[in-house]
Protein backbone atom coordinates (compact mmCIF):
# COMPACT_ATOMS: atom_id res chain seq x y z
CA UNK A 1 0.00 0.00 0.00
CA UNK A 2 1.41 3.38 -0.96
CA UNK A 3 1.29 6.10 1.66
CA UNK A 4 0.28 9.65 0.61
CA UNK A 5 2.91 12.29 1.19
CA UNK A 6 0.51 14.72 2.86
CA UNK A 7 1.91 16.62 5.80
CA UNK A 8 0.63 16.15 9.30
CA UNK A 9 -2.16 18.50 10.43
CA UNK A 10 -0.77 21.97 11.27
CA UNK A 11 -1.32 21.62 15.02
CA UNK A 12 0.58 18.30 15.14
CA UNK A 13 3.79 19.33 13.40
CA UNK A 14 6.81 18.92 15.62
CA UNK A 15 4.92 16.90 18.22
CA UNK A 16 5.69 13.33 19.20
CA UNK A 17 2.81 11.02 20.03
CA UNK A 18 2.98 8.98 23.23
CA UNK A 19 4.04 5.38 22.92
CA UNK A 20 1.46 2.76 23.80
CA UNK A 21 2.35 -0.82 24.58
CA UNK A 22 0.02 -3.76 24.35
CA UNK A 23 0.33 -7.39 25.32
CA UNK A 24 -0.57 -8.25 21.74
CA UNK A 25 2.08 -8.16 19.06
CA UNK A 26 1.79 -6.91 15.49
CA UNK A 27 1.30 -9.53 12.80
CA UNK A 28 4.58 -11.32 12.08
CA UNK A 29 6.20 -11.29 8.69
CA UNK A 30 5.01 -7.79 7.76
CA UNK A 31 6.90 -4.58 7.06
CA UNK A 32 5.04 -2.93 9.94
CA UNK A 33 6.56 -5.40 12.40
CA UNK A 34 9.79 -3.41 12.58
CA UNK A 35 8.13 0.00 13.07
CA UNK A 36 8.05 1.69 16.43
CA UNK A 37 4.67 2.79 17.72
CA UNK A 38 5.53 6.42 16.96
CA UNK A 39 6.32 5.66 13.31
CA UNK A 40 3.28 3.44 12.94
CA UNK A 41 0.96 6.18 14.24
CA UNK A 42 2.67 8.65 11.89
CA UNK A 43 1.97 6.33 8.95
CA UNK A 44 -1.62 5.74 10.02
CA UNK A 45 -2.20 9.49 10.33
CA UNK A 46 -1.73 9.78 6.55
CA UNK A 47 -4.31 7.24 5.42
CA UNK A 48 -8.03 7.97 4.83
CA UNK A 49 -10.44 7.46 7.71
CA UNK A 50 -12.10 4.59 5.82
CA UNK A 51 -8.81 2.68 5.66
CA UNK A 52 -8.05 3.46 9.29
CA UNK A 53 -11.29 1.76 10.34
CA UNK A 54 -10.21 -1.39 8.49
CA UNK A 55 -6.75 -1.34 10.06
CA UNK A 56 -8.33 -1.73 13.50
CA UNK A 57 -8.90 -5.36 12.53
CA UNK A 58 -5.20 -6.08 11.84
CA UNK A 59 -4.41 -6.89 15.47
CA UNK A 60 -5.23 -5.95 19.05
CA UNK A 61 -2.06 -3.88 19.09
CA UNK A 62 -3.16 -1.80 16.10
CA UNK A 63 -6.62 -1.42 17.62
CA UNK A 64 -5.15 -0.11 20.89
CA UNK A 65 -2.95 2.35 19.00
CA UNK A 66 -5.80 3.71 16.88
CA UNK A 67 -8.31 3.97 19.73
CA UNK A 68 -5.90 5.44 22.29
CA UNK A 69 -7.07 8.94 23.35
CA UNK A 70 -3.63 10.48 22.78
CA UNK A 71 -3.46 9.15 19.22
CA UNK A 72 -7.00 10.14 18.26
CA UNK A 73 -5.76 13.73 18.22
CA UNK A 74 -3.63 12.97 15.18
CA UNK A 75 -5.54 10.24 13.35
CA UNK A 76 -8.34 10.94 10.84
CA UNK A 77 -11.86 10.23 12.06
CA UNK A 78 -14.82 8.77 10.18
CA UNK A 79 -18.34 10.17 10.12
CA UNK A 80 -19.65 9.17 13.55
CA UNK A 81 -23.31 10.14 13.26
CA UNK A 82 -25.52 13.18 13.09
CA UNK A 83 -26.97 15.87 15.33
CA UNK A 84 -30.66 16.63 15.51
CA UNK A 85 -33.34 18.05 17.75
CA UNK A 86 -36.85 17.01 18.73
CA UNK A 87 -38.19 20.44 17.73
CA UNK A 88 -38.83 21.52 14.14
CA UNK A 89 -37.71 25.15 13.74
CA UNK A 90 -38.41 25.88 10.04
CA UNK A 91 -34.87 27.14 9.63
CA UNK A 92 -31.32 25.77 9.70
CA UNK A 93 -30.72 25.52 13.43
CA UNK A 94 -31.05 23.04 16.28
CA UNK A 95 -32.47 23.98 19.65
CA UNK A 96 -31.50 22.30 22.91
CA UNK A 97 -31.63 19.56 23.86
CA UNK A 98 -29.49 18.49 20.90
CA UNK A 99 -29.35 14.75 20.31
CA UNK A 100 -26.63 12.64 18.72
CA UNK A 101 -27.46 9.48 16.75
CA UNK A 102 -24.53 7.30 15.76
CA UNK A 103 -24.18 5.42 12.50
CA UNK A 104 -24.00 1.62 12.73
CA UNK A 105 -20.52 0.27 13.37
CA UNK A 106 -19.10 3.72 14.20
CA UNK A 107 -17.64 3.99 17.68
CA UNK A 108 -17.54 7.50 19.08
CA UNK A 109 -16.68 8.40 22.70
CA UNK A 110 -19.42 10.45 24.41
CA UNK A 111 -19.39 14.12 23.42
CA UNK A 112 -21.38 17.00 24.88
CA UNK A 113 -23.34 17.99 21.75
CA UNK A 114 -25.65 20.26 23.76
CA UNK A 115 -22.60 22.36 24.72
CA UNK A 116 -23.38 22.40 28.44
CA UNK A 117 -19.68 23.19 29.01
CA UNK A 118 -20.33 26.77 27.84
CA UNK A 119 -20.49 28.98 30.95
CA UNK A 120 -23.49 31.10 31.91
CA UNK A 121 -25.64 29.74 29.09
CA UNK A 122 -29.26 30.81 29.02
CA UNK A 123 -29.90 29.24 25.64
CA UNK A 124 -27.80 27.68 22.85
CA UNK A 125 -28.84 27.19 19.21
CA UNK A 126 -26.65 25.08 16.94
CA UNK A 127 -26.29 26.78 13.55
CA UNK A 128 -23.70 24.66 11.73
CA UNK A 129 -21.08 21.94 12.08
CA UNK A 130 -17.93 21.53 10.02
CA UNK A 131 -15.23 18.88 10.52
CA UNK A 132 -15.80 18.57 14.25
CA UNK A 133 -16.38 22.23 15.15
CA UNK A 134 -19.81 23.62 16.03
CA UNK A 135 -21.09 27.14 15.34
CA UNK A 136 -23.64 28.22 17.94
CA UNK A 137 -25.80 31.18 18.75
CA UNK A 138 -25.12 31.68 22.46
CA UNK A 139 -27.51 33.56 24.73
CA UNK A 140 -25.65 34.53 27.88
CA UNK A 141 -27.46 34.72 31.22
CA UNK A 142 -26.62 38.42 31.46
CA UNK A 143 -27.92 39.21 27.94
CA UNK A 144 -31.36 40.70 27.52
CA UNK A 145 -34.08 39.72 25.08
CA UNK A 146 -32.76 38.22 21.85
CA UNK A 147 -29.19 39.49 22.16
CA UNK A 148 -26.66 36.76 21.46
CA UNK A 149 -23.05 36.07 20.51
CA UNK A 150 -21.59 33.57 18.08
CA UNK A 151 -19.58 30.79 19.69
CA UNK A 152 -17.40 28.24 17.90
CA UNK A 153 -16.63 25.18 20.00
CA UNK A 154 -15.38 21.61 19.86
CA UNK A 155 -17.58 19.26 21.90
CA UNK A 156 -14.94 16.50 21.79
CA UNK A 157 -12.38 18.68 23.65
CA UNK A 158 -14.82 21.22 25.22
CA UNK A 159 -12.72 24.07 23.79
CA UNK A 160 -14.61 27.20 22.75
CA UNK A 161 -14.31 30.84 21.82
CA UNK A 162 -16.72 33.78 21.60
CA UNK A 163 -16.66 35.81 18.38
CA UNK A 164 -16.92 39.61 18.34
CA UNK A 165 -19.96 41.12 16.69
CA UNK A 166 -19.87 41.59 12.93
CA UNK A 167 -21.76 44.88 13.00
CA UNK A 168 -24.56 43.44 10.87
CA UNK A 169 -28.11 43.54 12.18
CA UNK A 170 -29.82 40.17 12.62
CA UNK A 171 -32.48 41.07 10.05
CA UNK A 172 -29.76 41.69 7.45
CA UNK A 173 -28.28 38.19 7.77
CA UNK A 174 -30.02 35.46 5.79
CA UNK A 175 -27.75 32.57 6.84
CA UNK A 176 -24.63 31.89 8.91
CA UNK A 177 -22.22 29.10 8.03
CA UNK A 178 -18.95 27.68 9.38
CA UNK A 179 -15.88 26.80 7.32
CA UNK A 180 -13.08 24.64 8.72
CA UNK A 181 -10.72 22.15 7.08
CA UNK A 182 -8.04 20.72 9.42
CA UNK A 183 -6.12 19.40 6.40
CA UNK A 184 -5.59 23.01 5.24
CA UNK A 185 -5.35 25.03 8.43
CA UNK A 186 -6.04 24.95 12.15
CA UNK A 187 -8.04 28.19 11.73
CA UNK A 188 -11.75 28.50 10.96
CA UNK A 189 -13.99 31.01 9.21
CA UNK A 190 -17.58 32.08 9.83
CA UNK A 191 -19.68 33.42 6.96
CA UNK A 192 -22.68 35.76 7.33
CA UNK A 193 -24.63 35.96 4.08
CA UNK A 194 -26.00 39.50 3.98
CA UNK A 195 -29.20 40.22 2.05
CA UNK A 196 -31.00 43.35 0.87
CA UNK A 197 -34.54 44.23 1.93
CA UNK A 198 -36.06 42.47 -1.07
CA UNK A 199 -37.47 45.63 -2.60
CA UNK A 200 -35.51 45.22 -5.82
CA UNK A 201 -36.55 41.64 -6.53
CA UNK A 202 -40.08 40.26 -6.73
CA UNK A 203 -38.79 36.82 -5.74
CA UNK A 204 -37.38 37.91 -2.41
CA UNK A 205 -34.15 39.22 -0.86
CA UNK A 206 -30.90 38.92 -2.81
CA UNK A 207 -27.51 38.16 -1.26
CA UNK A 208 -25.59 41.41 -1.62
CA UNK A 209 -22.44 40.54 0.27
CA UNK A 210 -20.76 38.41 2.89
CA UNK A 211 -19.17 39.18 6.23
CA UNK A 212 -16.34 36.72 6.97
CA UNK A 213 -14.73 36.17 10.36
CA UNK A 214 -11.20 34.72 10.46
CA UNK A 215 -9.95 33.09 13.66
CA UNK A 216 -6.43 33.92 12.50
CA UNK A 217 -6.98 37.70 12.38
CA UNK A 218 -9.86 37.65 14.89
CA UNK A 219 -11.66 40.19 12.76
CA UNK A 220 -14.67 40.39 10.46
CA UNK A 221 -14.28 41.62 6.89
CA UNK A 222 -17.21 42.58 4.68
CA UNK A 223 -17.13 41.96 0.92
CA UNK A 224 -19.76 43.10 -1.55
CA UNK A 225 -21.03 40.38 -3.85
CA UNK A 226 -19.32 39.83 -7.21
CA UNK A 227 -21.65 37.29 -8.75
CA UNK A 228 -23.02 38.25 -12.14
CA UNK A 229 -26.36 36.65 -11.26
CA UNK A 230 -28.80 37.81 -8.58
CA UNK A 231 -28.21 35.13 -5.98
CA UNK A 232 -31.02 34.24 -3.58
CA UNK A 233 -30.88 31.43 -1.03
CA UNK A 234 -32.88 28.44 -2.18
CA UNK A 235 -34.08 28.24 1.41
CA UNK A 236 -32.30 28.60 4.73
CA UNK A 237 -32.92 24.97 5.70
CA UNK A 238 -30.38 23.56 3.24
CA UNK A 239 -26.87 22.40 4.02
CA UNK A 240 -23.72 24.11 2.87
CA UNK A 241 -20.36 22.53 2.09
CA UNK A 242 -16.88 23.86 2.89
CA UNK A 243 -14.47 22.26 0.41
CA UNK A 244 -11.13 23.29 -1.10
CA UNK A 245 -11.26 26.53 0.90
CA UNK A 246 -14.63 27.51 -0.64
CA UNK A 247 -18.09 27.78 0.88
CA UNK A 248 -20.74 26.17 -1.37
CA UNK A 249 -24.47 26.72 -0.86
CA UNK A 250 -27.62 26.10 -2.88
CA UNK A 251 -29.32 29.13 -4.36
CA UNK A 252 -31.51 30.53 -7.11
CA UNK A 253 -29.67 32.39 -9.83
CA UNK A 254 -30.90 34.23 -12.88
CA UNK A 255 -34.41 33.36 -14.08
CA UNK A 256 -35.09 31.36 -10.89
CA UNK A 257 -32.66 28.62 -11.97
CA UNK A 258 -31.32 26.43 -9.13
CA UNK A 259 -27.57 26.77 -8.80
CA UNK A 260 -24.61 26.33 -6.49
CA UNK A 261 -23.07 29.59 -5.30
CA UNK A 262 -19.41 29.53 -4.28
CA UNK A 263 -17.17 32.02 -2.48
CA UNK A 264 -13.81 31.88 -0.77
CA UNK A 265 -12.62 33.14 2.60
CA UNK A 266 -10.91 36.23 1.20
CA UNK A 267 -13.68 37.54 -1.04
CA UNK A 268 -11.55 37.03 -4.15
CA UNK A 269 -13.51 34.16 -5.73
CA UNK A 270 -17.24 34.32 -6.50
CA UNK A 271 -18.67 31.56 -8.70
CA UNK A 272 -22.07 30.11 -9.51
CA UNK A 273 -22.97 27.17 -11.70
CA UNK A 274 -26.13 25.27 -12.54
CA UNK A 275 -27.14 22.01 -10.90
CA UNK A 276 -28.11 18.99 -13.07
CA UNK A 277 -31.45 19.46 -14.84
CA UNK A 278 -34.67 17.70 -13.98
CA UNK A 279 -34.51 17.69 -10.19
CA UNK A 280 -37.79 17.11 -8.36
CA UNK A 281 -36.76 18.25 -4.89
CA UNK A 282 -34.41 21.05 -3.86
CA UNK A 283 -31.49 18.64 -4.00
CA UNK A 284 -28.70 18.05 -1.52
CA UNK A 285 -24.98 18.84 -1.58
CA UNK A 286 -22.28 17.13 0.47
CA UNK A 287 -18.53 16.55 0.44
CA UNK A 288 -17.62 12.93 -0.26
CA UNK A 289 -14.22 11.47 -1.12
CA UNK A 290 -12.79 14.94 -1.61
CA UNK A 291 -15.37 16.08 -4.18
CA UNK A 292 -18.64 18.00 -4.24
CA UNK A 293 -21.61 15.62 -4.52
CA UNK A 294 -25.17 16.56 -5.53
CA UNK A 295 -28.12 14.22 -4.92
CA UNK A 296 -31.71 14.58 -6.07
CA UNK A 297 -34.64 12.73 -7.63
CA UNK A 298 -35.40 12.99 -11.35
CA UNK A 299 -38.26 11.98 -13.63
CA UNK A 300 -37.55 9.40 -16.33
CA UNK A 301 -39.61 7.83 -19.14
CA UNK A 302 -42.06 10.73 -19.49
CA UNK A 303 -42.68 10.90 -15.77
CA UNK A 304 -43.54 7.25 -15.25
CA UNK A 305 -40.36 6.49 -13.30
CA UNK A 306 -38.41 8.46 -10.72
CA UNK A 307 -34.79 7.77 -9.89
CA UNK A 308 -32.38 8.78 -7.18
CA UNK A 309 -29.35 10.32 -8.87
CA UNK A 310 -25.99 11.35 -7.42
CA UNK A 311 -23.57 13.57 -9.36
CA UNK A 312 -20.03 14.76 -8.66
CA UNK A 313 -18.63 18.08 -9.84
CA UNK A 314 -15.95 17.46 -12.47
CA UNK A 315 -14.02 20.69 -11.86
CA UNK A 316 -14.60 24.39 -11.24
CA UNK A 317 -13.46 25.40 -14.72
CA UNK A 318 -15.88 23.32 -16.79
CA UNK A 319 -18.62 23.43 -14.11
CA UNK A 320 -19.82 20.07 -15.43
CA UNK A 321 -21.42 17.33 -13.36
CA UNK A 322 -20.61 13.63 -13.82
CA UNK A 323 -23.31 11.07 -13.04
CA UNK A 324 -22.01 8.90 -10.22
CA UNK A 325 -25.05 6.77 -9.43
CA UNK A 326 -28.66 6.22 -10.46
CA UNK A 327 -31.35 3.90 -9.04
CA UNK A 328 -35.15 3.69 -9.31
CA UNK A 329 -36.99 4.90 -6.22
CA UNK A 330 -39.08 1.71 -6.22
CA UNK A 331 -35.88 -0.15 -5.30
CA UNK A 332 -35.41 2.18 -2.33
CA UNK A 333 -38.90 2.66 -0.99
CA UNK A 334 -40.92 -0.27 -2.30
CA UNK A 335 -43.12 1.77 -4.60
CA UNK A 336 -43.22 5.07 -2.72
CA UNK A 337 -43.09 7.75 -5.41
CA UNK A 338 -42.41 11.46 -5.35
CA UNK A 339 -44.67 14.00 -6.93
CA UNK A 340 -44.82 17.75 -7.39
CA UNK A 341 -48.05 19.51 -6.46
CA UNK A 342 -48.42 23.30 -6.61
CA UNK A 343 -44.67 23.67 -6.28
CA UNK A 344 -44.49 21.66 -3.01
CA UNK A 345 -42.47 18.47 -3.03
CA UNK A 346 -43.60 15.63 -0.84
CA UNK A 347 -43.82 11.86 -0.58
CA UNK A 348 -47.33 10.52 -0.85
CA UNK A 349 -46.85 8.17 2.10
CA UNK A 350 -45.01 10.57 4.40
CA UNK A 351 -41.90 12.72 4.52
CA UNK A 352 -38.34 12.54 3.29
CA UNK A 353 -35.19 14.25 4.56
CA UNK A 354 -31.56 13.97 3.55
CA UNK A 355 -29.06 13.26 6.34
CA UNK A 356 -25.62 12.75 4.79
CA UNK A 357 -23.45 11.27 2.09
CA UNK A 358 -20.55 9.56 3.84
CA UNK A 359 -17.34 11.63 3.42
CA UNK A 360 -15.24 8.50 2.82
CA UNK A 361 -17.44 5.99 0.96
CA UNK A 362 -20.55 5.59 -1.19
CA UNK A 363 -23.18 5.48 1.54
CA UNK A 364 -26.27 7.71 1.57
CA UNK A 365 -28.27 8.31 4.75
CA UNK A 366 -31.83 9.68 4.87
CA UNK A 367 -35.17 9.45 6.68
CA UNK A 368 -38.46 8.43 5.08
CA UNK A 369 -42.11 7.94 5.99
CA UNK A 370 -44.37 9.06 8.80
CA UNK A 371 -42.46 6.76 11.16
CA UNK A 372 -39.27 8.67 10.36
CA UNK A 373 -37.28 5.60 9.40
CA UNK A 374 -33.52 6.15 9.46
CA UNK A 375 -32.20 4.49 6.29
CA UNK A 376 -28.80 3.69 4.80
CA UNK A 377 -28.33 3.08 1.08
CA UNK A 378 -25.12 1.56 -0.30
CA UNK A 379 -24.45 2.79 -3.84
CA UNK A 380 -21.82 0.09 -4.35
CA UNK A 381 -24.07 -2.81 -3.36
CA UNK A 382 -27.30 -1.11 -4.46
CA UNK A 383 -28.85 -2.17 -1.16
CA UNK A 384 -31.00 -0.22 1.28
CA UNK A 385 -31.29 -0.96 5.00
CA UNK A 386 -33.42 0.48 7.77
CA UNK A 387 -31.24 1.29 10.78
CA UNK A 388 -33.82 2.52 13.29
CA UNK A 389 -36.81 4.77 13.80
CA UNK A 390 -36.11 8.34 14.88
CA UNK A 391 -39.11 8.78 17.13
CA UNK A 392 -38.17 12.32 18.23
CA UNK A 393 -35.93 13.26 15.32
CA UNK A 394 -36.67 16.49 13.46
CA UNK A 395 -34.66 18.07 10.62
CA UNK A 396 -32.25 19.54 9.97
CA UNK A 397 -29.93 16.59 10.45
CA UNK A 398 -26.32 17.76 10.74
CA UNK A 399 -23.50 15.23 10.10
CA UNK A 400 -20.81 15.06 12.77
CA UNK A 401 -17.16 13.97 12.46
CA UNK A 402 -15.33 14.22 15.82
CA UNK A 403 -12.12 16.24 16.11
CA UNK A 404 -9.86 15.36 19.05
CA UNK A 405 -7.04 17.79 18.32
CA UNK A 406 -6.73 20.86 20.53
CA UNK A 407 -6.73 24.09 18.55
CA UNK A 408 -5.04 27.36 19.45
CA UNK A 409 -7.91 29.14 17.69
CA UNK A 410 -10.19 27.93 20.52
CA UNK A 411 -8.43 29.43 23.55
CA UNK A 412 -11.00 28.57 26.25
Amino acid sequence: MSIPTDRSPPWEEGRTSPRVRSSSTPPSGTAAEGLTDDLLVEVLSRVPAKSLCRFKCVSNHWLSLIDHPDHRKKLPQALAGFLHSSTYTYEWRLEAPIHFTSFPGRRCPPVDTSCTFLPNSRRVHLLDCCNGLLLCRWYDISSEGDRFSYVVCNPATTQWTVLPGSGKATKEVSAVRLGFDPALSSHFHVFELVMDDGSGCLLGPVVVGVAVYSSETRRWAYKEKRWNARIRLLNDELASVFLNGYLHFQAHGSEVSPCIAVLDTEGGTWMDFAVPDGGILDGFIQRSQGRLNYANFQWYEDGDVTRLVVYVLDNYESKEWILKHSVETSCLFGGIEYCLVRGIDYIMSGGFDWIAIDPECNLLFFTVGWENKFMCYSMDRRQVKMISKLVDGKPPYIPYVPLYAELQSLPN
